[in-house]
């Protein structure tokens, strides 16, 4: 070990890096992973008055000022939720989605937890926690969107022995009625294509309508994916915020292209840049960072000036689901084109599903019967 070169009121100087002492309120020789310079040694005396300043008025904790000294394991309790929640960010950071990380780190700095961010782990209880989510959102959805950021990092605070109670059992979900499809009928589709500016808005929102793609699939969409002559794409990535990654469910998939689709497709390829990587680009011959660029460039004015009922543009999903339903496609051949599991499909198709069967599927049976 490097030699002590000198000590000045509670600062050890050592050949690579500076120590406050304090042993004598019961801690230890502190490491700053600061070089032995005159200006680094004054900073250090400073903050070692302002230690002992909290120490006299109980207020310090180790791990807020020395998170590696192997004494702040021991006074883990003394950490604050905010510190809990940047290590679970740090954990989380390369296991998740970028959108999800975002989402993440959104919902800890929103003002939701101003109040919690500086409690110290010692004072959330099971009392606190309640209070706590007392005042978060009424709105089901919403409280169940803050909440759930909150379960997680508590869970991993008492995993990681921080925590002295399971206080993440205590966060329990709300029950909301979660929006169902709310699909355009075929007649508003074709309105709203045909007001669209003719050429790239026209062909995406007619892609979007015929193909059952979602928005952050088709905006990743490249040629190399897209077989014209077969009338079949391969849709392999997805882009949020700015970063490709792959497909909400991690699956890829052929999607077997409709008529409309197929047209729209032709007429993008016939207008796109020779050179053109991607199927949508912008005038600089970049793909959509969002899909809010084409919500906001095309979308909303059409649908506006058209004096339509705003839906956002996933129902253009919806609606092409609802559309095979209708008209008489088999459930699990529409669910493998929008990439959907069966089960999945059924559970927000359903009411669709049982509409189009219109008697068919009985008197099939009745037929069977009868010839039996």
């Amino acid at each position: 070990m490097p030699r002590a070169v000198a000590k000045t009121t509670g600062v050890i100087v050592r050949e690579s890096h500076l120590q406050i002492d304090l042993r004598a309120q019961g801690f230890g020789r502190e490491r700053l992973d600061l070089a032995p310079t005159p200006a680094n040694i004054q900073y250090a005396a400073r903050l070692r008055l302002e230690i002992l300043a909290k120490i006299e008025r109980g207020a310090f904790a180790l791990a807020d000022y020395f998170p590696d000294s192997p004494r702040a394991v021991k006074d883990a309790q003394s950490l604050t939720f905010k510190q809990l929640a940047g290590e679970w960010l740090r954990v989380k950071k390369p296991q998740v989605q970028h959108s999800t990380f975002h989402h993440y780190e959104q919902t800890l700095t929103s003002y939701h937890y101003n109040e919690l961010m500086e409690m110290r782990l010692a004072s959330l209880d099971y009392r606190a926690l309640m209070k706590l989510l007392a005042d978060f959102p009424s709105n089901g959805k919403t409280f169940n969107n803050v909440a759930t950021v909150l379960r997680q990092v508590l869970e991993y605070g008492f995993k990681a022995k921080l925590l002295a109670e399971p206080l993440h059992d205590h966060v329990q979900m709300r029950r909301h009625q979660k929006p169902g499809p709310d699909p355009f009928p075929l007649h508003e589709v074709n309105q709203i294509i045909l007001s669209m500016p003719a050429g790239q808005a026209r062909n995406y929102f007619e892609l979007a309508f015929f193909s059952g793609m979602r928005p952050s699939e088709q905006i990743a969409m490249q040629w190399s994916k897209v077989d014209l002559k077969a009338g079949k794409m391969l849709v392999d990535a997805a882009r949020t915020r700015g970063e490709e990654k792959g497909t909400k469910t991690g699956n890829t998939r052929t999607v077997e292209l409709t008529a409309n689709a197929l047209e729209a497709l032709r007429r993008q390829k016939a207008s796109s840049h020779r050179n053109a990587v991607y199927v949508f680009e912008t005038e600089q011959g970049k793909p959509f960072g969002s899909t809010d660029i084409p919500l906001d460039a095309w979308w909303r004015p059409t649908v506006s000036a058209l004096g339509l009922r705003y839906r956002d543009a996933r129902q253009t999903r919806h609606t092409f689901a609802t559309m095979c339903l209708m008209a008489g496609i088999t459930p699990g051949w529409v669910a493998m084109q929008m990439g959907h599991s069966i089960e999945m499909f059924f559970r927000v198709y359903s009411r669709w599903i049982q509409g189009a069967d219109q008697g068919a599927e009985r008197r099939k049976l009745d037929a069977f019967i009868a010839g039996s």
